[in-house]
C-alpha cells in the first residue's frame, strides 16, 4: 500500500493482517509531485522487481482550485498523472510477472468529460470540482486505452472499474466537499465497490479485461474503451514531457 499518511497505513496493515493477509507493507509516499510519484515507483520496484497487480485508487477533492509543488492543478496531478506515470515506470515489474494486470478505480465518465488536453491546469477556462474531478477519470481512460496499443505484446492488462458512492472514511473527511460527504453517507459498503477490482485482479484470465471498462459496479459487463485515438495519442505524449520537464522519463 502507498499513502501519505504513515499512521493510516500503520492501521491498514495491522487490519490486514487480523483479517487474515499472508503479508501486508506500507510504503510512505507523496503521489501529487512529479518526483514523489517516481521515489515511489522506486520504492515499490525495490520492494518487489515482479508485480502482479497494481491498483489505483488515490482521489482529491477540494472546493477550490489547488496546486502541487510542482504548479499543476491539484486533482489532474494525484488522479491522472500520477497514475499514468506509475504505470509507466512500473510496466517491465508488471511484464515480468508473465501477468501483470492495472486496475484504476474511477467514476463512469464518458468522452464528454475530457478536458481540453490543450489546458489541462485550467488555465484559460473555469476550474470546477465536478469538472475535474470527472476530466482526470476521462484522461485516466485516454491512458488505459493508449497503453494498451502500445502495449499489445507486453502481457500486462489495464482496466477501468467503476464505482459510485461509497461509505469510507475518506468520504466523510470533513475536508471534503459537502456534495461528497452526503454522498459518503447515503454510498454503499466498500466491499460492494470492491467487488469487480478484486475479481479483476485474482480470476484465472484477465483476457476479456485489455483496454476496457467495468461501468457497473453489479454487473460484469466489459467495455472496450473507444475514445479518440488521436487525443490518446495526444495525452501520452503530454504526460512524456510533463514528467522530463520534472527530470523523470518515463518508459514508452
Amino acid at each position: 500500500m502507498v499513502g501519505r499518511d504513515g499512521a493510516a497505513g500503520s492501521e491498514t496493515v495491522s487490519r490486514l493482517i487480523q483479517a487474515g493477509a499472508h503479508s501486508a507493507d506500507f510504503l510512505r509516499g507523496d503521489l501529487s509531485t512529479v518526483a514523489g510519484v517516481k521515489a515511489t515507483a522506486d520504492g515499490v520496484l525495490a520492494w518487489k522487481p515482479e508485480l502482479h497487480g497494481v491498483l489505483h485508487t488515490a482521489m482529491s477533492a477540494h472546493g477550490g482550485k489547488h496546486l502541487t509543488s510542482d504548479g499543476l492543478e491539484f486533482t489532474f496531478a494525484l488522479q491522472y498523472l500520477a497514475r499514468g506515470m506509475m504505470n509507466r515506470l512500473l510496466v517491465e515489474a508488471l511484464s515480468a510477472s508473465g501477468d501483470g494486470r492495472v486496475i484504476h478505480i474511477s467514476g463512469s465518465v464518458g468522452e464528454k468529460q475530457l478536458p481540453d488536453l490543450d489546458d489541462l491546469q485550467y488555465e484559460r477556462s473555469k476550474w470546477s470540482f465536478f469538472k475535474s474531478a470527472l476530466g482526470s477519470h476521462a484522461l485516466s481512460f485516454l491512458h488505459i486505452q493508449e497503453a494498451t496499443r502500445l502495449w499489445v505484446d507486453r502481457p500486462v492488462t489495464l482496466t477501468a472499474v467503476c464505482v459510485g458512492p461509497t461509505k469510507t472514511r475518506a468520504m466523510l473527511d470533513p475536508k471534503m466537499p459537502l456534495i461528497m460527504r452526503f454522498l459518503g453517507l447515503i454510498g454503499t459498503k466498500p466491499e460492494m465497490s470492491a467487488r469487480n477490482a478484486v475479481t479483476a485482479l485474482v480470476r484465472s484470465s484477465a483476457r476479456d479485461l485489455k483496454g476496457t471498462v467495468l461501468r457497473k459496479p453489479k454487473a460484469w459487463t466489459p467495455e472496450p474503451l473507444a475514445f479518440d485515438p488521436v487525443k490518446a495519442t495526444k495525452l501520452w505524449e503530454i504526460t512524456t514531457s510533463l514528467a522530463a520537464d520534472h527530470g523523470v522519463e518515463l518508459n514508452r
